[in-house]
């Protein structure tokens, strides 16, 4: 008889979390903004992926609340594990040592953290007020509450992280109080990021930590949660020339203004463009074009879209692109355009002709369009050619990035053994199949 060959792989055990808030699992809760999908989609597919692996998620989260199907589907290797399920205060430990006291018999290998909203004090009684340097300073109760519940679990532990996400407002987390600060960042681009924090508890010394940033091309994790089979064939009627799904929100490095963007590229060339997201803009702008700005979400928007041709994409930062957004359009069929000085680096390996040269350059190529249709399908192959790869919806691509910092950071080889067999659309909310196959006749 012949021996079997011993399996002699370590099960390895990760910290998975998200700072800033609690993790949403429900699909149906995910909002327009603040990266609700980012970190459920990330745990789901990790752990349909690498099945010797468990993971464990630290942040708060209501994957114990989803019904029982769902969450079997989800977790059908029982290797997620929330930590905060059978939490409470009747145990008589305090939420920001329950982590410890948790893991205290558990082998940790090593975290993985979403950034996300912070304040700079997060723990109670960890540092003190920069005004009033002889008084503690008090953390909000929401910080304590979803973000010092991890930092004081990671100073206490000193266990190796990395931080990963999409914004890069949030990356490293502003927590002063934080001085086990990650080994490396996967973002969306290559540079050098800054943390700055106390020395260690109750220190009046301030340190600053550089932290290199790697681009995993995190723009397109999103797509192995999303289906194939709703690419368009070719690009139908479409009625609308061109509209902008964008928020007004704040940018990374302050290089950016949405606003005038908006106003130089959008409403000086095409006067009846519509604007859809969150903007907060002066009483004056708003009365002016109130028509054309609503509040709704693209998962509201599917017949807008689905009717568009063009878009533009504004990005949040000169350095960081605009990230999963080209993606997303290209899904609904739309060609969207760069703004001048967006994707330098041609991180998304788009067509030449969609980066712009300024406002006029942007009318003149999109009246190139329309008066050349041939140009027009042309342009449109070629941008969905970018998004056929079949390695960009099984996960395989960008978990081929994720690994390989993992391997050099830990010397930590993961096996990705497994497949994504549950996906819940961050897109298509409301569409079931029926409602989708009508979307794309």
């Amino acid at each position: 008889m012949e021996e079997k060959e011993l399996d002699l792989r370590v099960r390895h055990n990760i910290v998975i979390g998200k700072f800033g808030k609690s993790i949403n699992f429900k699909s149906s809760n995910w909002g327009m903004t603040g990266g609700d999908s980012e970190s459920a989609i990330f745990i789901c597919s990790m752990a349909h992926l690498y099945p010797e692996c468990n993971f464990y998620i630290v942040s708060r989260n209501n994957f114990s609340k989803l019904p029982i199907s769902i969450k079997t589907k989800i977790n059908k290797n029982n290797n997620i594990i929330n930590v905060w399920e059978n939490y409470s205060k009747n145990l008589g430990i305090d939420d920001q040592d329950w982590l410890k006291y948790y893991f205290k018999n558990i082998k940790l290998h090593f975290g993985l953290i979403y950034g996300g909203v912070s304040t700079g004090c997060t723990i109670p009684n960890s540092m003190y007020l920069i005004t009033k340097p002889d008084q503690t300073a008090t953390p909000l109760s929401s910080s304590k509450r979803y973000v010092g519940i991890i930092t004081k679990f990671l100073n206490d532990t000193n266990l190796p992280y990395l931080e990963i996400g999409e914004d890069p407002r949030y990356l490293p987390v502003r927590a002063k109080d934080l001085f086990n600060r990650s080994k490396k960042i996967l973002g969306g681009a290559n540079l050098s990021l800054t943390a700055t924090n106390i020395k260690e508890y109750l220190s009046k010394e301030i340190v600053e930590t550089n932290i290199s940033c790697v681009d995993i091309e995190h723009h397109l994790m999103f797509l192995m949660n999303e289906d194939k089979n709703c690419l368009l064939k070719e690009p139908g009627k479409r009625n609308t020339l061109i509209n902008e799904a964008c928020h007004y929100t704040a940018t990374q490095d302050g290089t950016i203004n949405k606003w005038d963007i908006v106003k130089s590229y959008l409403f000086e060339q095409f006067p009846n463009v519509m604007v859809y997201g969150k903007w907060d803009l002066p009483q004056t702008v708003k009365e002016k074009y109130k028509y054309q700005f609503k509040e709704t979400p693209m998962k509201d928007l599917h017949s807008v879209m689905y009717d568009t041709k063009y878009t533009l994409l504004i990005g949040g930062s000169v350095l960081w692109g605009t990230q999963s957004k080209f993606w997303k359009m290209l899904i609904f069929g739309i060609i969207p355009f760069f703004v001048e000085g967006n994707d330098t680096d041609r991180v998304f390996n788009a067509p030449e002709f969609l980066y712009t040269k300024g406002a006029k350059d942007f009318k003149e190529k999109i009246d190139f369009l329309e008066n050349n249709k041939t140009e027009y399908i042309k342009l449109w192959e070629e941008c969905q050619q970018l998004i056929r790869r079949d390695n960009l919806w099984d996960g395989s691509y960008f978990f081929n990035n994720v690994e390989n910092q993992i391997k050099e950071i830990f010397d930590i080889q993961l096996h990705r053994t497994g497949t994504i067999e549950y996906k819940s659309s961050s897109i298509f909310l409301h569409e079931d199949l029926g409602t989708l196959k009508e979307f794309l006749i």
